[in-house]
């Protein structure tokens, strides 16, 4: 593992130590960690970007200096424990995304709880993506997200296929945020290990998401109890000392039980959406960046155009 990494995980085991002795106020971490996101990260120089509307929903397209190919796009769904989180948050990450594949991609802002619990983050996504579905053939369509935001995408695509929507051509995952239980070994056997995830406070995010009629193991909102026959392929990175690592080890699993073509690499050592540290110049999160780009463009690689809704 790098220096970098080392001294990164140092770092955020000290905040969030600092974290860990506060009260759970919602809204108060929101902005708080929205605040150390955006002073935090900066957005690569190698992209510009445009805002734009989506069906109502504000948007940004980011576009790479050297565009790879104009026919496909990304669609980046923001991680933040589906209660905070912005295109100001994750401009960055999506940013090195753009960078390192050569395609453009879109970020946008969805409803977060607790003012909007369970489903409406999901139906924001699902309106982007039958809005891109309006400019883009669905197989040049790759969903991406971080954390929650990956949670939301596997929300998406469940109800998307009982919806007969075309799904997309390839899914990646980053550190996924999916079990509203919050029970899987790896909650309680990282607890220490995580510099960034503390159990306690996903917990008590769950009942503002998570509301009657739904419950925290309902297949709509648990992608990990519910059928995934027919979704797209799917790339998922984790880091091994994640409180959270369990949930994509149990997606990865039950993806392939259900027939679906499914990559999952474990980052030995590394912590949450390490991605994020790319300008940092982290190898880890550049090899990590470096295989997503490779998998976006050999898996959009056809250019026959697929049929859209």
């Amino acid at each position: 593992m790098s220096l970098q990494n080392e001294i990164i995980k140092f770092v955020m085991k000290y905040r969030r130590k600092t974290m860990e002795k506060q009260d759970f106020d919602i809204l108060d971490i929101r902005h708080t960690m929205d605040d150390l996101f955006i002073k935090t990260f900066l957005t690569p120089w190698t992209v510009s970007v445009t805002p734009i509307t989506l069906d109502t929903i504000e948007a940004e397209i980011i576009t790479p200096n050297e565009l790879e190919r104009e026919d496909a796009i990304i669609m980046y769904v923001h991680g933040g424990g589906y209660f905070m989180g912005s295109i100001d948050t994750h401009r960055p990450l999506a940013g090195w995304i753009v960078h390192e594949s050569g395609l453009p991609a879109v970020i946008f802002n969805y409803r977060l709880a607790p003012e909007h619990p369970f489903p409406a983050g999901r139906d924001d996504v699902i309106r982007v993506y039958s809005a891109l579905q309006k400019e883009y053939p669905n197989k040049r369509i790759a969903l991406i997200g971080d954390s929650a935001g990956a949670g939301l995408i596997m929300q998406s695509l469940v109800a998307m296929k009982q919806l007969n929507v075309n799904m997309p051509g390839c899914v990646v995952l980053l550190s996924p945020f999916l079990d509203m239980t919050c029970s899987s070994d790896s909650v309680e056997a990282n607890a220490e290990k995580d510099p960034f995830v503390i159990p306690k406070f996903i917990r008590e995010i769950i009942p503002y998401y998570i509301r009657p009629p739904y419950y925290p193991e309902h297949p709509e909102c648990n992608a990990l109890y519910a059928n995934l026959e027919g979704l797209p392929p799917m790339l998922i990175h984790v880091g091994s000392i994640e409180v959270l690592a369990d949930d994509s080890r149990k997606l990865a699993q039950r993806a392939q039980d259900d027939g679906v073509e499914c990559i999952l690499n474990e980052y030995e050592g590394l912590p949450h959406v390490w991605h994020f540290n790319r300008q940092f110049f982290m190898p880890e999160s550049q090899q990590a960046l470096q295989e997503i780009g490779a998998y976006l463009l050999r898996m959009i690689a056809k250019k026959e155009p697929a049929t859209s809704i």
